[in-house]
């Protein structure tokens, strides 16, 4: 047998089987190569492909197991976090406030928030405590006491949300 040369019919027919060929591909459409890091594929649209992303899979597991806790699917899960970020989104910037990718706090800058606020929650409990004590007018003692109410909301709130 001898070498045989490449027509060019057969060089074309090559590269239209190659083109065809997913090659080093994940096997969806659009996505050149599969990413090792988001390596899952997730639909969160109801009628289709419109919602597609590639996650990773440890969060794909996390909302598996918070959707599972929920006892609700993991797509409308998605999508309730998604609707629920867009609203936060959309009042922080409205109000002038912090959307929530734009300012990253470090956990020592969050440590520091904690002890101030648990401070300022002490220094209103014992004035509160001052105010029980001293005062005779009902309706002190009663502000005193809405305030430090609202002392332990305001703490709350930043222990969990902030």
């Amino acid at each position: 047998m001898g070498y045989m040369m490449a027509t060019p019919e057969s060089l074309k027919k090559t590269l239209e089987t190659n083109k065809k060929i997913k090659r080093n591909k994940s096997g969806l459409r659009g996505i050149p190569e599969l990413d090792p890091v988001n390596n899952k594929s997730i639909i969160i649209d109801k009628n289709g492909r419109k919602g597609h992303t590639l996650i990773d899979s440890d969060t794909l597991n996390a909302l598996s197991k918070a959707a599972k806790a929920l006892k609700i699917g993991r797509a409308p899960l998605i999508r309730k976090i998604l609707q629920s970020f867009c609203m936060y989104f959309t009042e922080a910037s409205a109000l002038g406030g912090n959307p929530f990718f734009n300012t990253p706090k470090t956990y020592e800058i969050w440590l520091q928030e904690r002890i101030d606020v648990r401070v300022m929650l002490n220094d209103i409990i014992n004035i509160n405590k001052e105010m029980q004590a001293n005062s005779q007018s009902t309706e002190v003692k009663l502000m005193s006491k809405q305030i430090v109410a609202l002392a332990n909301m305001m703490n709350l709130t930043h222990k969990t949300v902030l």
